[in-house]
């Protein structure tokens, strides 16, 4: 029984989400005691000095004045986490108060020195913009003592009533100069679409006429060479014919004219000198 007594009374437990200190008599033993049991001799003198790493949630009223010199009243809330291997140096440091030092001081400090570069209108219209603006700053001075900022939000923003009602008739003035923006936009690019429309009918209408009288010019073209084609196989034609035609063959073709009239049951009276027959006088049966 007094074994497991002393093994027991020689026992730390680190839980889950924590980091622990191990203080021997004032001094700081190296090495970050992680979650679980630790065992060790000589337990008096002794102790575990324990560490939230886990995320931490800390919202406060804070007072600060915009480039316009007006002052502000929000509600900011921050999320932000000890890195684990730096608890040695924090608890050296600052010890358990670290969040009244590190981070308090720093953030009523850093939100007033950002305050001064926004005006009281973009509090409403870049919020977003002002609080990873603080976020940044945050991490760059808390970073090097351990702790990394996960979030920050400005919850309300209270402003005097006159500046809110300046700044809402401000907005409604910039909505309605976008509106009308937009507007003008969209009827310019309409406009646009319309004349580059009658454009690219006006210039198809030409393209066609032009095609068409190209084709009725080529249509005449080969109109005309078939003609000259035509006409130069008739003189050919004219041309063989006469080459073949002489006394003799119109003198034979004569004699078979006069022949047939001869032949002709119609009564008639025939002169001839021997190569063309003439008739004088036709009178039917």
């Amino acid at each position: 029984m007094m074994i497991a007594f002393m093994l027991f009374q020689g026992c730390a437990i680190v839980r889950p989400g924590e980091v622990g200190v191990d203080v021997h008599f004032g001094k700081v033993k190296p090495g970050v005691m992680k979650p679980g049991p630790h065992h060790f001799m000589g337990f008096i003198g002794r102790k575990i000095e324990r560490f939230d790493t886990r995320i931490i949630n800390y919202s406060r009223e804070l007072n600060f004045h915009t480039q316009e010199g007006i002052e502000v009243t929000s509600e900011i809330t921050i999320l932000y986490h000890i890195i684990p291997d730096s608890v040695i140096r924090i608890y050296q440091d600052f010890g358990a108060g670290y969040q009244e030092t590190v981070i308090e001081d720093n953030l009523i400090t850093i939100l007033r020195q950002t305050g001064l570069d926004f005006g009281a209108t973009q509090l409403i219209t870049e919020r977003n913009t002002i609080e990873n603006t603080v976020k940044e700053k945050m991490n760059a001075v808390i970073g090097k003592y351990g702790f990394a900022m996960d979030l920050v939000m400005l919850k309300e923003v209270d402003l005097p009533q006159a500046v809110v009602e300046t700044i809402e008739a401000q907005l409604n003035a910039e909505e309605i100069a976008k509106r009308t923006k937009i507007e003008n936009e969209t009827k310019r690019n309409l406009l646009d679409f319309e004349l580059e429309k009658q454009r690219k009918e006006k210039e198809t209408a030409i393209v066609t006429e032009r095609m068409q009288i190209d084709f009725n010019i080529e249509k005449q073209k080969k109109e005309s060479e078939r003609l000259l084609i035509e006409a130069e196989a008739i003189k050919k034609q004219q041309a063989i014919i006469n080459s073949t035609l002489n006394d003799l063959l119109i003198k034979y073709k004569s004699l078979e004219i006069t022949r047939d009239l001869v032949n002709s049951k119609n009564s008639k009276i025939i002169v001839t000198d021997g190569k063309s027959p003439v008739i004088v006088n036709e009178k039917g049966n």
